[in-house]
């Protein structure tokens, strides 16, 4: 997905981005734009468990509050090469900037 993103021509993101930079229990996303607040999540199988979508969830709607755009991918998107997920996250770049 990083390689992805900097093929398309976005800026290298931030890996394992946490919302608060001080607190290791923080939650945190695969990948982001902290100056833009977008963060990026990718979720394989291992987020198939109902307890791993619980975290989740709270993950989730952690970065909301806090007033990041928040993009979920999964393996349609890998499938595709992430070309909407970029799309979008240029949307929001643009818009942000």
């Amino acid at each position: 997905m990083r390689l992805a993103m900097m093929d398309a021509g976005l800026p290298e993101p931030e890996l394992q981005i946490y919302l608060d930079p001080g607190d290791p229990w923080s939650p945190s996303a695969d990948a982001g734009y902290r100056r833009f607040r977008i963060a990026v999540q990718y979720d394989g199988a291992p987020h198939l468990t109902r307890e791993r979508q619980s975290k989740d969830n709270l993950r989730d709607e952690a970065f909301s509050r806090a007033g990041w755009t928040y993009f979920k991918a999964n393996a349609n998107d890998l499938a595709e090469g992430f070309v909407s997920l970029i799309a979008r996250i240029k949307r929001a770049k643009l818009h942000s900037a």
